[in-house]
């Protein structure tokens, strides 16, 4: 493939007229046009404006698709580096997506291209991949969008899990309580380091007096406790831990209940692990 089809070839794929590439180059439409059908070749200085505007490299400008790690690692870096703040995560989910797409390949004709619209299109969706290497979860579900991925340990596989079997034990059976799961919702929407008595917090989520020192001691995942003197009387106050980890857990969760729900909804799925989770 020459100069000019691959021009044409990464403009079409952007979405971009030869009036829109030209104005962006700073040549004419007629410029473009005769590119595109080999009648010339674009001077030398113009080929990294072309690359730009097309959201390319000059090597794939000449046909040469070799994709060297390095670069692309710096690139990530750089186009994290350039994201607007409040956008960082969300283009930092569209890096992950595209990982997600060269795990699969060629899978139900999934062309491996960048299309500017293309989160939109998964919005709603969830997507995984098994492999004996390990495996990923993602959910494109307004409200809990997030990617995971999880490297198959070389050894064990998961049989470290089994050591926390009792602690698991423990998180579940407090989850399970109501009042538990009440007052974890309600600390979580707390400010991190929020501190409170216990009686404060029985009020609010109308936890009856006999269940008030059960639900504070399921609470040990969520809360810290320590005892202060206020006007020479002895106090207990709890402070809220906050910690990502449980909530990105319970995301995973939802997938889980969905996938045994409505496992239609998947948008990709390559399910090629054919070894077992724990040894």
């Amino acid at each position: 493939m020459n100069i000019g089809e691959n021009i044409k070839r990464y403009r079409t794929e952007k979405n971009m007229t030869q009036e829109q590439l030209a104005g962006v180059v700073g040549v004419s439409n007629q410029a473009v046009s005769k590119w595109e059908r080999d009648g010339s070749v674009p001077d030398g200085l113009l080929f990294v404006p072309i690359a730009d505007a097309l959201g390319v490299t000059t090597d794939a400008l000449f046909g040469r698709d070799t994709t060297y790690d390095k670069d692309v690692y710096n690139g990530i870096y750089k186009l994290l580096q350039q994201a607007p703040h409040d956008e960082l995560m969300e283009k930092a989910r569209e890096i992950c997506w595209q990982t997600q797409k060269g795990l699969f390949g060629d899978t139900a004709n999934y062309k491996p291209n960048y299309s500017p619209d293309e989160m939109k299109k998964v919005y709603g969706t969830s997507s995984y991949a098994t492999h004996n290497s390990g495996f990923t979860s993602i959910s494109h579900h307004i409200g809990r969008q997030f990617f995971s991925i999880f490297v198959e340990p070389k050894n064990e596989r998961y049989d470290i899990l089994k050591q926390y079997s009792e602690r698991f034990r423990e998180l579940f059976a407090a989850l399970g309580d109501e009042y538990v799961i009440k007052t974890f919702y309600l600390l979580y929407s707390k400010p991190h380091g929020y501190t409170f008595e216990k009686e404060v917090l029985a009020k609010e989520c109308n936890i009856p007096d006999d269940a008030l020192d059960s639900v504070m001691a399921k609470l040990s995942f969520a809360v810290r406790s320590k005892e202060i003197t206020i006007n020479d009387e002895k106090r207990i106050v709890y402070t809220v831990n906050q910690r990502h980890e449980l909530v990105a857990a319970l995301l995973l969760l939802t997938e889980f209940f969905y996938a045994i729900s409505d496992c239609s909804g998947y948008k990709l799925q390559a399910c090629v692990r054919n070894e077992p989770y724990f040894t």
